[in-house]
This record gives C-alpha cells, sequence and structure tokens, in this order.
C-alpha cells in the first residue's frame, strides 16, 4: 500500500492498495476492458460461428468449419470481447462514521474510496462516487470515468468535508444516480440502522451487483471493560448516557453484536452478495480473497 498525503496538513495520510475484483456475470459494455461481455469483439474467447456475410472479417475464416457446413457458407470464427464496466462506491457520509477508536473510521472510508479508485485505473474500469446522508450530496457526485484527476479531486474534497446529517434517506436516491447498465458497486457504510429500514432502502441498487462493505471498528463494539462507568454516545444524534458496565451486560453486547452480523449478512444476501466486514483498517488483500470466494 502506498500513502497518499493530500488534505489538512494534521491529516494522516490515506493508505492506497490495490485489490482484484472478479464479475459473475457477462457486462453488455462497449468499452473495451478487462470484464467477460456479451459484445463480439477482438478478445480470445472461441463464441461460435457466423456468416462471413454478417461479420466481413476474411483474417478469420474458418476452412475445416466451412467445408464441413452444409449450406456451403463461408464460416468465420467469432469471439468474445472482453469490456470495462463502471465502478461505483455509494457512501455512508452520516455522523456515525466520524467515529474515532481505534481508527479514524472516516479515514478508513476515504482509504477505502482511493483505493477502489486506483484499482479501477489498473484495470481499465471507470470509477464513480455517490455519497449521501438525510439526501445525495451532490457536491460530492462523480459520474464514472476513468480515475485521474477527477478521483483525487474527490479524495481531497473528503478530506475536507465538515457536513453529514444523521439517517438513511439519502439511500433511496442514490439508485437514481446510478446508470441503467449494470455495474458493480460498493456500498459502504456502518449500518447502524434499523433491518427494516435498510431492507426498504436496498431495491433501488438490486439491478447492480452490490458489494456491502461493513465498515467497523472494534473499540465501538467489542473492546468493553468487565465493569466500571462508561459513557456511550449516539453519534447520529449526539445524546449521551451512563453505563454500569458488568460481565453480564458486556456479555449481551457481545451476542447482540453477532446476533446484528448474522442479520445483516441474511438481508444481504438476498440483493446477491454477503457483505465484506472491515475490521479497524481495511486490507486491500482481504478484499480480494472476498470475490475470489463469492465470484
Amino acid at each position: 500500500m502506498k500513502p497518499m498525503t493530500s488534505g489538512p496538513a494534521s491529516t494522516p495520510p490515506i493508505e492506497i492498495g490495490e485489490f482484484h475484483y472478479r464479475l459473475r456475470w457477462r457486462t453488455r459494455g462497449a468499452r473495451p476492458g478487462c470484464h467477460p461481455s456479451r459484445q463480439p469483439g477482438g478478445g480470445v474467447e472461441f463464441r461460435g460461428h457466423a456468416s462471413i456475410l454478417h461479420h466481413p472479417d476474411p483474417r478469420r475464416l474458418d476452412v475445416r468449419a466451412t467445408l464441413r457446413d452444409p449450406h456451403h457458407e463461408l464460416l468465420v470464427r467469432i469471439f468474445q470481447q472482453r469490456s470495462a464496466i463502471p465502478v461505483y462506491v455509494v457512501a455512508d457520509l452520516t455522523t456515525s462514521m466520524r467515529f474515532r477508536g481505534g481508527l479514524d473510521k472516516w479515514l478508513n472510508l476515504i482509504g477505502f474510496c482511493a483505493s477502489v479508485a486506483h484499482s479501477c485505473r489498473r484495470t481499465g474500469d471507470l470509477f464513480g462516487f455517490i455519497g449521501w446522508d438525510t439526501r445525495v450530496r451532490r457536491d460530492l457526485l462523480l459520474p464514472a470515468g476513468y480515475a485521474g484527476t477527477a478521483s483525487e479531486t474527490l479524495i481531497r474534497r473528503l478530506l475536507e468535508y465538515r457536513g453529514g446529517g444523521a439517517g438513511i434517506q439519502g439511500l433511496c436516491e442514490a439508485g437514481e444516480f446510478l446508470p441503467r447498465a449494470r455495474s458493480l458497486v460498493f456500498l459502504v457504510s456502518d449500518f447502524h440502522v434499523s433491518l427494516h429500514e435498510l431492507d426498504r432502502t436496498l431495491s433501488p441498487l438490486a439491478r447492480h451487483d452490490m458489494v456491502p462493505v461493513v465498515l467497523w471498528d472494534r473499540s465501538e463494539l467489542e473492546n468493553l471493560p468487565p465493569r466500571g462507568l462508561v459513557r456511550v454516545r449516539d453519534l447520529e444524534n449526539g445524546r449521551e448516557r451512563l453505563l454500569w458496565m458488568r460481565p453480564v451486560l458486556r456479555d449481551a453486547c457481545r451476542e447482540a453484536l453477532e446476533h446484528r452480523r448474522e442479520a445483516l449478512r441474511r438481508t444481504f444476501l438476498r440483493y446477491g452478495r454477503p457483505p465484506f466486514f472491515v475490521y479497524d483498517r481495511f486490507d486491500p488483500d482481504d478484499l480480494t480473497r472476498y470475490f475470489l470466494e463469492t465470484s
């Protein structure tokens, strides 16, 4: 991973890594790229034969197939083109993403976005970004394009961004900003919302290949003291309360966390892929393994 130092001087460098992703479907995109497609073209994957009248390319004339053809047509080989795809990060920008524990969750989100943009550039795919809180943040909207100066500008703007409301309403609008063509969509959030509300907002994204990325911090969820007073704060509404932590309550919190993890897994599996959990720091090699296991 390589560091990126854009942003305020007090901001730690953002680590950018590369991961590799695979699709379980064929794209219809016409742009040449690295992924299996439904487009005939100059690839190496054999598709079949066709009459030279329909595909007038004598360089691909198949003499043996022509001699076997009962209609005595000149047949040429047809190959599948490999094409580029749009890749989007649809990111949660609500106040809960500002949690700072073992790591800064906001910087973890930005590092993930930078790694996706870098991986798209290396693969030859198009990178886009949609950020949301109570609405889609149009000032941070980045339509899909070849990652370069525009994606670097986006990362700098995210580093400087100080907004963020509470709620998941903006996710309902995000599907309107995605292209009609099927895309690879990384939905990034801590998903600290009700499952009923989450399930309702995922429907507009269902036509895409959605990869849920769950950003959690161990100090936020697991590193609870066995005994003593603990001050807890809801970052969404700013409310605080004191809890007397004891072993029974700590075990109940951990059990609730396991139930939550399993409930998220079941919810997202209905839309195609299991969630990818990031505990503390994002590791691009873990995401590569995720695609190998799920594609």
